[in-house]
């Protein structure tokens, strides 16, 4: 219960175990949130507003396309700029993040910012985001194993056929209807999706990437949390959004990376080739109205405690190179490069000298070796020493 203590009304309607609780409650999960109410009387006004949200909206499930959803977000953007002072802003917030978590297929989809301390997505805890199996979610709710370690995920043109690995799968679809899927990459497995429009993305551990099967709408959207490197189709009428809880990033047709971690402290766009238009959207952000243009070679850096914007020249291969299995870092603190071999192999890694994470590290590892192997070549670059406990997990101590 203790997570719970630090959630308000968005917080309880992106938990799978709640809305659960709200739409098909056991008994269970009702003698659970009794006890909870019981224990924490100062909660009950969050949860009843959240029962409010979910009794207007459950009736609407699977029954608006992307198009109407967007047009309902974007609505509300719109709003909470123009009416930030009135009360019903945030109700027209939580309304479309609650429309948006039955459209990705799993009540773990969220759009909305200070994510990054709950339990689902500390690296300190050993968890992955929402489940711990590679899979597709698709939009009548059936699932798709990815078995693989770096599956292969392959649509046609008009996104009624996906191919995964060596196998084909047919999906139906009301003609002129987006159907929204969802892939799920756990931890210590990586995806290459090809889009109906030909665009590739390369899914990093860790992350989730929810999208239209066919693109039918003006604008090709799609929303990830975690880490991917999109190479994007040129459609000079038709551009490229990706949506994280705090940016929006805009291309007609390039290639570039973008890592929003929850539980990282920036959320990262780095362009290779083209030209990208970065807008912070961020639900604490919205009076910035900020929007900036990345050049290649730049990083665009969003801090998500403040909303500053940074842009600096970087060498993109250091932050590319980990969809060829490689992890290149120049002077980079130990601390985030043990956090990055962490989500690539889903091992736990205890730093028992926090001195040590400040140590600075250049170099490539080759991610296609073991994690000792790697943690090996560490240790020649830094006074480290590390051990393997019984349970799997590492510890690193200051030589």
């Amino acid at each position: 219960m203790d997570k719970y203590e630090r959630y308000k009304v968005d917080d309880f309607l992106a938990d799978d175990y709640f809305l659960h609780w709200i739409l098909h409650p056991t008994e269970e999960e009702q003698r659970f949130w009794e006890k909870y109410l019981e224990e924490h009387p100062e909660k009950r006004k969050d949860i009843e507003e959240a029962r409010f949200i979910c009794s207007i909206f459950q009736v609407k499930q699977k029954k608006l396309s992307l198009n109407e959803t967007y047009e309902i977000w974007d609505g509300v953007l719109q709003s909470s700029k123009q009416l930030k002072t009135l009360r019903w802003i945030p109700l027209l917030k939580y309304a479309a993040v609650f429309l948006l978590l039955f459209l990705s297929g799993a009540f773990a989809y969220y759009l909305y910012e200070n994510r990054g301390q709950t339990e689902h997505f500390e690296l300190a805890t050993g968890t992955v985001p929402v489940d711990d199996e590679a899979k597709i979610i698709l939009s009548d709710g059936s699932e798709i194993s990815l078995e693989k370690k770096e599956s292969k995920i392959n649509y046609n043109s008009s996104g009624n056929q996906l191919i995964v690995n060596n196998d084909t799968i047919r999906q139906n679809q009301l003609a002129g209807t987006e159907a929204i899927n969802k892939v799920i990459i756990p931890y210590g497995k990586k995806s290459v999706i090809r889009l109906s429009d030909g665009t590739i993305v390369w899914l990093n551990a860790g992350s989730q990437l929810v999208y239209p099967t066919a693109f039918l709408r003006e604008k090709r959207e799609v929303v990830l949390i975690g880490e991917a490197y999109f190479d994007v189709t040129e459609n000079k009428s038709k551009p490229f959004i990706v949506r994280t809880s705090t940016l929006a990033v805009t291309v007609l047709g390039t290639k570039f990376d973008v890592s929003a971690y929850p539980e990282d402290k920036f959320v990262e766009a780095i362009l290779e080739s083209g030209s990208v238009s970065l807008e912070v959207t961020g639900k604490n952000f919205l009076h910035l109205n900020k929007k900036v243009l990345l050049k290649p070679n730049q990083k665009g850096s969003l801090n998500r405690e403040d909303g500053v914007m940074k842009l600096t020249e970087v060498d993109v291969s250091q932050y590319t190179a980990w969809k060829d299995g490689m992890l290149k870092v120049e002077r980079e603190d130990l601390i985030r490069v043990l956090k990055k071999v962490e989500r690539y192999y889903n091992i736990q890694i205890e730093l028992r000298d926090p001195l040590a994470g400040g140590y600075l590290i250049s170099g490539k590892l080759d991610l296609k070796n073991s994690p000792e192997e790697v943690l090996n070549v560490i240790q020649l670059t830094v006074p480290i020493d590390w051990a393997r406990k019984s349970n799997g997990d590492f510890i690193i101590v200051k030589k």
